[in-house]
């Protein structure tokens, strides 16, 4: 894993950010430097133990968009530092209005949890839903958007680095039930398969923080995948100050020695009590943006797994409350702490951890 300290990082942010507007000077595109910088403290208190408590850069993410002078397209090249999540890196066309294709690797549409960047999020983590998810491959995509709705299909196959060989394709749509004054109300529905080459699979649900290395659910790695399906559905309305978000997923995993499947479902509830509500962009609730004032959002959320199926797959349950607290001191700071209390049990062991978490972000 890469080391980096904040001066590192803070240097390597202020050097992309001197040169990217130079050497745009003379060409007929737009640069712009692109940063994601993340760093944490996060406490887990498990049984009687000690404490566990660990610091560092959760996200560590710079890089660049080029964009044509027309809006016809773009590329988009970032790098994560902290050596967590693989990079993007993509070609982005937008040959009429309302539709684009994609090219590279980029997070495949799947599941409203993973639809919502990490720079919109109300927690330090995804939910439970999380665990699902596809992440970013290299593939293809085509999109469309309009006031009807959202549609999202992709194919996809391995990572940058070789690792996740596995193709399939995945898509998300949306459905806009309602739009305007009254607020924005979709429903949504996701859909994945693919042919791991490795046949096999694994998922797993960490303690609130990827800092952790505590696991209350975890599959191990399952042999003799042929086939992974997905399926999602989800809700999401957002008015004023206040957005909730509904989402349950599932997978199903094809094997010749039986097939077995696992679920997760999660809901959200936020509200502002400076009044600086979500905004709705493209099926996505997008993070508040206060103007000339510190903005504060509040957040709750419930969420299970369920990774128990009969005894060819026991890799547990889990529940878990949260509690949430953004700040938003700067339009490119954003502080979050948030409180998670977990109830698990995994092969007749129970483990009712306590997590607090505490992010500074910087995003530009």
């Amino acid at each position: 894993m890469s080391c980096l300290t904040p001066c590192q990082l803070a240097a390597a942010g202020a050097l992309a950010a001197i040169i990217a507007p130079a050497a745009a000077g003379s060409l007929p595109v737009t640069v712009t430097p692109t940063a994601n910088l993340q760093y944490e403290w996060v406490r887990v208190t498990s049984g009687p133990g000690q404490p566990q408590t660990e610091d560092g850069f959760r996200r560590a993410r710079l890089g660049f968009r080029l964009k044509g002078d027309d809006n016809r397209w773009q590329v988009v090249v970032e790098h994560d530092f902290a050596d967590r999540t693989p990079p993007d890196a993509y070609l982005e066309l937008a040959p009429g209005e309302g539709r684009s294709f994609r090219l590279g690797q980029f997070k495949q549409p799947f599941a409203l949890e993973d639809a919502i960047a990490d720079k919109q999020s109300a927690f330090l983590e995804p939910s439970p839903v999380g665990a699902f998810v596809i992440s970013r491959r290299i593939g293809v995509e085509y999109a469309r958007w309009g006031k009807h709705g959202t549609f999202n299909v992709a194919v996809f196959g391995h990572r940058l680095d070789g690792t996740g060989d596995s193709p399939g394709a995945s898509l998300r749509t949306t459905w806009l039930l309602r739009s305007g004054a009254e607020g924005d109300l979709h429903v949504g529905l996701s859909l994945a398969s693919e042919s791991p080459r490795s046949h096999s699979a694994s998922y797993s649900l960490n303690a609130g923080s990827v800092l952790s290395d505590l696991r209350l659910a975890a599959t191990g790695g399952i042999a003799g995948v042929d086939r992974i399906d997905r399926a999602a559905i989800e809700g999401l309305w957002v008015r004023g100050a206040w957005s909730l978000q509904g989402e349950t997923a599932k997978v199903f995993l094809h094997r010749d020695a039986g097939n077995v499947s696992g679920d997760a479902t999660s809901v959200q509830l936020t509200w502002s009590p400076t009044g600086d509500g979500r905004g709705y962009k493209r099926g996505v609730a997008t993070a508040p943006a206060p103007r000339g004032h510190v903005g504060w959002e509040l957040a709750l959320r419930y969420g299970a797994i369920d990774l128990d199926d009969g005894p060819a797959l026991r890799g547990g349950r889990a529940e878990s409350w949260g509690l949430a607290a953004t700040s938003y001191p700067h339009p490119n700071v954003r502080v979050i702490a948030n409180v998670l209390h977990y109830n698990s049990s995994r092969r007749g062991t129970a483990n009712d951890p306590l997590t607090f978490g505490l992010r500074v972000q910087f995003a530009y």
